[in-house]
C-alpha cells in the first residue's frame, strides 16, 4: 500500500505540459504597397488541444472573428490556411506574412480587441417607382435598352420588362438557370446559361433564334460542376456586329456569327473563362481566366496581343485605359499592367478580399467594387491614387453604376457557415466627386445558409435606376 501511493503522489506532481508560446494576442501592423493598417491576433487552444485564433482587422470591418480552422506549428514558425499567414515567433515579436500577396507583417506580444462601431444610419432612398415579380430569385445584372429591361432569372425564365411602367413584354422558359448579364445588339439578346449554353433571343418576341453550347466536356476533362466560381460569376458576351465573342468554362475563348450562332473559330485561353468579354480597341477584346491570367485578345490576328499573371482566378473583366491594363483578381489585388510590356504599373491590396466588380471609367476616374472589403473606391487610374473610397456595408459584386452626379451600386448580405465580416444588403448612392453617401435601400435579411440584396450592376434609363435581386423582384428607383 506504501509502494502505491508513492506511486500515486509522484504521478500527481508531474508537471502539466506549458501553453504554446504564441497564446495570447498580438497587435501591430501589415503593410500593403498603399500603406499599413492595424492588425491583432488572438490566438486560444481549443477543446481538442488545437491553436485557433480570432482576427482584429478594424479596415476589414472585422472586431473579433473567431476562425475555428487549426493552426499549424514547426519549430518557431507558425501557418494558418484561412488568410494565409505566415509568422515566425522571436520572442515577443511575431513576422512574416499575410495572404497570398504575402503583405510583410509584424506583431508584438500583447493589446486588446476594441468593439465593433456602431452601424452608421443613412438617408433612406426614394420612393420605389414600381415593382416586377420575376417569379424567382436571381443574381443577375439587368441591361436596359431602348425602353426594356432584360433579365434572367435562377429557375430559367428570361424576361423583357418595360421601363416606364414595369409591365412585362414577354418570358422565356429555358431549361437551366440564368446567372449571366445579357448583351442587346443586332434586335437580339445574348446570355450564357448555367451549362455553358450561349443563347440567342429576339428582341420584339422572345423567340429563340438559336442556342449553342460553349463547354466541351472532352476538352474540360469533366462536366461542368454546378457552381465553379462560388458566387455564380458567369461569363458574359461581346456583340460587335455580326461577331459574338464569349468565353467558356472548357478555357476557351469561342467567336460566333451573331445571325446563326455557328462557331467561326475558338481560342486556347488554357483555363475556364467566367469574366465578361470586353473591347480593348479595333478588332481587340479583354478577358480573364481562372488560372490568373488577364488577356487582350486580336480577332483579326487570333492570337493573344497582352497576357500578364496574377495569383488568383480573375472573373472581372479587364478595362483598358490607353496604355494601362486595369483588373481585379481574387489574389486580393486590383492590378494595372502597362499593356507594352505586360509589367505592373502599380497595384492597390484589398487585404483579404476577391476583388468581384468590373470597374467603370468615366472621365479619366476609375471606379470599382469589391467584395468582402465593401468598398467602391475611386481611383486616379493613372497613378494609382485613392480619390475616395466609401464603405458600402455589403459584398459588393457589380460594376458602379456612374452618372453625372452619382455612383451606384448594389450590395449583398450572406448568412452562410463561416462568414467573419457582417454584411448588408441593399443599394447605395454616393457622391460622384466625395463619395459621401446620399441614400440607401435595405434589403430583406438574408435567409440562413443564404444571400439578401442585390449581387448584380444596376442599369439606367434616362431618370430612372433597375435592380433585381434575391428577392425576386426588379424594381425601379428615381436616379436622384
Amino acid at each position: 500500500m506504501v509502494a502505491m501511493a508513492s506511486w500515486i503522489h509522484c504521478q500527481a506532481e508531474q508537471p502539466r505540459p506549458l501553453p504554446d508560446p504564441i497564446i495570447g494576442t498580438w497587435s501591430g501592423t501589415v503593410t500593403a504597397p498603399q500603406g499599413s493598417a492595424d492588425v491583432a491576433f488572438r490566438f486560444e487552444t481549443n477543446a481538442r488541444g488545437e491553436i485557433n485564433f480570432a482576427l482584429y482587422f478594424p479596415l476589414m470591418n472585422t472586431f473579433g472573428a473567431k476562425f475555428e480552422v487549426p493552426v499549424t506549428r514547426k519549430n518557431n514558425h507558425y501557418s494558418e490556411p484561412v488568410l494565409r499567414s505566415e509568422l515566425m515567433l522571436d520572442g515577443d515579436h511575431l513576422r512574416g506574412t499575410f495572404g497570398p500577396g504575402r503583405l510583410p507583417i509584424a506583431l508584438t506580444r500583447g493589446g486588446d480587441f476594441a468593439p465593433a462601431p456602431p452601424p452608421p444610419v443613412y438617408p433612406a432612398a426614394p420612393a420605389i417607382l414600381w415593382r416586377h415579380a420575376l417569379g424567382a430569385p436571381t443574381w443577375a445584372s439587368p441591361t436596359a435598352d431602348h425602353g426594356s429591361i432584360y433579365i434572367g432569372t435562377n429557375k430559367g425564365t428570361f424576361h423583357a420588362i418595360d421601363t416606364a411602367t414595369g409591365t412585362g413584354r414577354w418570358m422565356w422558359s429555358g431549361p437551366n438557370r440564368i446567372d449571366g448579364q445579357a448583351v442587346v445588339a443586332n434586335g437580339a439578346v445574348y446570355f450564357v446559361d448555367g451549362k455553358n449554353d450561349l443563347v440567342c433571343l429576339d428582341t420584339a418576341s422572345g423567340r429563340l433564334r438559336w442556342r449553342t453550347a460553349l463547354y466541351d466536356e472532352k476538352r474540360a476533362g469533366k462536366p461542368l460542376p454546378d457552381n465553379p466560381t462560388f458566387n455564380r460569376r458567369t461569363a458574359m458576351p461581346c456583340v460587335d456586329g455580326d461577331t459574338v465573342a464569349c468565353g467558356s468554362a472548357d478555357g476557351g475563348l469561342y467567336v460566333l456569327d451573331a445571325a446563326t450562332g455557328t462557331a467561326r473559330w475558338r481560342h486556347e485561353a488554357g483555363a475556364p473563362i467566367f469574366s465578361g468579354v470586353g473591347r480593348a480597341g479595333r478588332d481587340r477584346v479583354s478577358f480573364g481566366t481562372m488560372d490568373g491570367s488577364v488577356v487582350i485578345l486580336g480577332l483579326a490576328e487570333r492570337r493573344e496581343m497582352f497576357r500578364a499573371r496574377t495569383a488568383g482566378g480573375i472573373v472581372t473583366t479587364p478595362v483598358v485605359d490607353g496604355d494601362l491594363v486595369l483588373a481585379g483578381s481574387r489574389d486580393y489585388f486590383l492590378y494595372a499592367f502597362r499593356a507594352s510590356d505586360s509589367t505592373v504599373a502599380w497595384k492597390y491590396s484589398y487585404w483579404f478580399s476577391w476583388i468581384e466588380s468590373t470597374g467603370a471609367l468615366r472621365d479619366g476616374v476609375f471606379y470599382v467594387g469589391a467584395s468582402d472589403y465593401r468598398r467602391v473606391t475611386a481611383f486616379d487610374p493613372v497613378l494609382g491614387r485613392v480619390i475616395w473610397a466609401t464603405d458600402v456595408r455589403g459584398l459588393d459584386w457589380g460594376t458602379p453604376l456612374v452618372t453625372e452626379k452619382r455612383v451606384y451600386i448594389g450590395t449583398v448580405a450572406q448568412n452562410i457557415p463561416g462568414t467573419a465580416i457582417e454584411h448588408t444588403g441593399g443599394i447605395m448612392a454616393l457622391d460622384r466627386k466625395t463619395g459621401q453617401p446620399v441614400w440607401q435601400l435595405l434589403a430583406a435579411r438574408a435567409p440562413e445558409n443564404g444571400f439578401g440584396g442585390y449581387a448584380g450592376s444596376l442599369a439606367a434609363d434616362g431618370s430612372r435606376l433597375f435592380a433585381a435581386g434575391f428577392d425576386g423582384d426588379l424594381i425601379a428607383i428615381p436616379a436622384k
